[in-house]
């Protein structure tokens, strides 16, 4: 084993790998960037009727840790000399870090088996080859429209080539828009709030035992943050955020209809007891 790390070692210096390894890392997080802009903006401006919120601490903890992602990812793809190498060894590695990850995240919030976790994770070892060569393939084109192509071309090529490295992130960020069944749930939330403060039959239909506080805020102006639960199957955490300060975050189940909300508490995640 040591004999075969030595022998990848010694293909190339390490200036050639970062031909590939440096435009490998910018354009993966260039895609991780555009996909978490219009993954954050896409709800918010093709549901207009619904006060949703741009939740810019999540947006830009989300925009960190998928750029770093995706720039190791471009970097182990692309350390590797030979193509098949880049694309089996790659995949391999960034399989084995999502693994990793998906075991920590696990404990931390579920209490889902480490048999189970790494089941439910290799499938992603052939979307991780996918990606490992795509990102290959995409600094490889960035390497032969500097160096080979003519010197007038370059500036139309080039730019032609990072759109559509945009678009690669932009159309899984559009793909990600709410659903019907969890537009229907959060315009449930949204019409209760705002009949409560003139109609007395809404109140028990309102999670006012689990948030007696939340009646001193009837007709303030709020905004909603739904996202998706981490810690049930087919339910949206949604926080609503009122304009005089106050907080409160439900549990709203999606795929069944919505007569009760019950399962929320103040504060801006929720509480599972």
């Amino acid at each position: 084993m040591l004999q075969n790390l030595r022998r990848f070692y010694q293909q190339e210096s390490f200036s050639k790998r970062s031909e590939r390894m440096v435009p490998a890392a910018i354009y993966g997080a260039l895609v991780a960037t555009i996909y978490t802009l219009t993954l954050s903006l896409v709800n918010v401006y093709t549901f207009p009727k619904l006060p949703l919120g741009m939740d810019w601490a999540r947006v830009l903890g989300m925009w960190f840790g998928l750029a770093a992602a995706f720039a190791l990812c471009g970097v182990i793809a692309g350390w590797f000399t030979e193509e098949y190498e880049g694309i089996v060894g790659g995949g391999v590695i960034i399989t084995v870090l999502l693994i990793i990850i998906f075991l920590i995240s696990s404990a931390i919030r579920t209490s889902t088996s480490t048999a189970q976790s790494i089941i439910t994770t290799l499938p992603l070892i052939g979307v991780a080859m996918l990606g490992a060569w795509g990102l290959r393939w995409i600094a490889r084109r960035h390497s032969e429209i500097l160096q080979k192509e003519k010197p007038e071309l370059r500036k139309k090529l080039l730019t032609r080539h990072i759109l559509m490295v945009a678009l690669i992130g932009f159309i899984p960020g559009i793909l990600g828009r709410m659903d019907s069944p969890a537009e229907h749930t959060i315009s449930q939330l949204h019409e209760l709030l705002q009949a409560a403060p003139s109609d007395p039959s809404i109140l028990p239909r309102l999670p006012l035992k689990q948030v007696p506080a939340l009646k001193d805020h009837f007709g303030v102006d709020y905004l909603l943050y739904p996202r998706q639960s981490t810690q049930s199957v087919g339910t949206l955490d949604v926080t609503v955020r009122f304009k005089d300060g106050f907080t409160m975050t439900c549990a709203l189940p999606v795929s069944s209809g919505m007569s009760f909300i019950t399962q929320c508490n103040g504060g801006n995640d929720v509480q599972v007891k």
